[in-house]
């Protein structure tokens, strides 16, 4: 499959590890060129690279980024938004403070937010895609995750919300899964590594961003696309 992104002009965010980071040496693969948004520093790639450091949090961060990485390349047609953080995994509801349930929002969905916002006058102009990451946990949960599920679903309707408001540019969402991740494994441990439980690479997820940003996907806008090996479509009817 040919997804002719070669010289397309893209801003990853959260791009310094894990899925962003996945994704910004996916799109060089492919010869896009890249910006490579976190507030952490990020590695060496190679390739057409520009390397910017803002918190998602902060709009006036969030804009000058965006601008200096659309001012370098002329414009942009594809954002991913890839920061993120997971909160406050495994603790009650009730031990669970509105600070951390705010911090969460604001990395997760306030982040993704602003990211879309300003770069939409250049992906207007350009008929470009936006793809957001959200995760499986927007239909599932398990006991401890409110603020992590809640963050993932907002994300979800988001992208349906921004699919209607920005005409002529294509906003999806991946919703992965537990991929194997820094973060990931900060929160899970060896949970990880059981063979019976399924877990995918930070490449997976690379792979389904990189066709929902291609001209591959043109007839896909507004979607979730839910990527967990299935076990949603499975029933837990004991028979």
């Amino acid at each position: 499959m040919r997804l002719d992104l070669a010289g397309k002009a893209v801003l990853v965010t959260g791009a310094a590890s894990g899925i962003g980071l996945a994704c910004a040496r996916a799109f060089l693969a492919e010869g896009a060129r890249v910006g490579v948004l976190d507030r952490a520093p990020a590695p060496e790639l190679d390739g057409d690279v520009v390397t910017v450091r803002a918190d998602v949090t902060d709009e006036a961060s969030m804009a000058a980024a965006v601008g200096e990485v659309a001012g370098r390349f002329g414009g942009l047609d594809v954002v991913v938004g890839c920061a993120g953080i997971s909160g406050p995994v495994g603790t009650p509801l009730a031990d669970t403070t509105a600070a951390e349930f705010g911090a969460l929002l604001a990395v997760n969905v306030t982040g993704q937010f602003l990211l879309v916002k300003h770069a939409a006058p250049w992906l207007s102009a350009a008929g470009g895609a936006v793809v957001l990451l959200a995760s499986d946990s927007a239909f599932t949960s398990a006991p401890g995750m409110v603020p992590y599920c809640a963050s993932k679903g907002a994300v979800v309707a988001l992208t349906r919300a921004l699919s209607v408001d920005l005409p002529g540019v294509r906003v999806n969402c991946v919703c992965p899964s537990v991929v194997d991740t820094p973060m990931a494994r900060a929160d899970l441990g060896a949970v990880l590594d059981e063979p019976a439980f399924p877990v995918q690479a930070a490449e997976d997820v690379a792979c389904q961003v990189l066709y929902l940003a291609s001209a591959c996907s043109r007839t896909v806008n507004g979607q979730a696309v839910l990527a967990d090996f299935g076990v949603s479509a499975r029933s837990g009817f004991p028979a």
